[in-house]
């Protein structure tokens, strides 16, 4: 059987390019690092270095085993994670609730720290409205909920205001838009309006952002983007999705008579106040409390 022991000093010696430095990385003595080689040396039968120069080198049997005792290696921090995370009651899997209003940007850094620090906990993303986001919260069958509220939240839920997303307004470049300063609530109820389905059928946010008589419904957020740098129509729409695109000049923003003071709105993360709630849930709630 291979000692991993021998298997890691070893890697490290290659990867470090002395058994001196691999005994630094590793906090172990050159001599050990020597010692634990030559002993895998011996239990596989094979050369691994080459010692005649200043620095050991690979020989050609041990460039090929080199790569194999890499893999070895992460299969076993593999496991070593994993136990760990049995030994901690680590989630098996997480699912987040997000409205189709909430930009993903405000936990995708959130959820790439999850990834690095729970590998093995697997993450499920459910875009639905909110009303039905809250239903299955009640049912079980999310773990959080991240929604722009409609109506007042059950005081069996636990909530939390993460994020104050706030909106603005944007037209194509060769829009009539793009070069006036403000534009009135008259010429915008006669100008084609682009609205999400969910925007348009939100409660609060659906009555104060629709203006135009004329109106295209596109499935999510993300359409509507395309539409109006098709020169489709004008939207409103969350300032944290357009930044990129406003730089690059391919959407406009223009202030809209009936926002002059700006709006925004805020984004809740809402979870079962009876629901017991293992690492990740907890890490999860961290981030994005810091996040807001």
């Amino acid at each position: 059987m291979i000692n991993l022991d021998y298997l890691l000093a070893f890697v490290t010696a290659a990867d470090k390019g002395s058994f001196s430095a691999a005994g630094r990385h590793i906090g172990k003595s050159q001599s050990t690092i020597s010692v634990s080689v030559s002993n895998l040396e011996l239990d596989l039968g094979v050369s691994l270095f080459d010692r005649t120069g200043k620095y050991p080198v690979l020989t050609q049997e041990g460039e090929r085993l080199y790569q194999q005792a890499k893999v070895l290696m992460r299969q076993a921090d593999r496991i070593t994670n994993y136990t760990s995370g049995l030994r901690d009651q680590v989630e098996n899997s997480l699912v987040i609730g997000l409205d189709p209003l909430v930009p993903f940007s405000l936990i995708e850094t959130a959820l790439e720290k999850i990834s690095q620090k729970f590998p093995f906990t697997q993450i499920k993303i459910v875009k639905e409205k909110g009303n039905s986001l809250l239903e299955q919260l009640d049912e079980d069958n999310v773990d959080f909920v991240l929604y722009l509220t409609e109506e007042a939240i059950p005081d069996y839920y636990e909530f939390a205001c993460i994020h104050m997303l706030e909106w603005t307004s944007v037209c194509s470049p060769d829009s009539e838009f793009a070069d006036l300063g403000v534009v009135s609530n008259e010429l915008l109820t006669t100008d084609r309006q682009i609205i999400c389905t969910s925007l348009y059928e939100h409660k609060v946010l659906g009555a104060v952002s629709t203006m135009s008589q004329s109106i295209w419904l596109a499935h999510d957020q993300d359409d509507m983007i395309r539409m109006v740098e098709q020169g489709i129509g004008w939207a409103v729409l969350p300032k944290i999705m357009l930044e990129e695109r406003v730089a690059l000049g391919t959407l406009i923003e223009f202030t809209p008579e009936f926002m002059k003071t700006g709006g925004s709105f805020g984004v809740d993360l809402v979870w079962k106040e009876s629901a017991s709630r293992g690492p990740v849930a907890q890490y999860l709630r961290e981030l994005l409390f810091a996040a807001g």
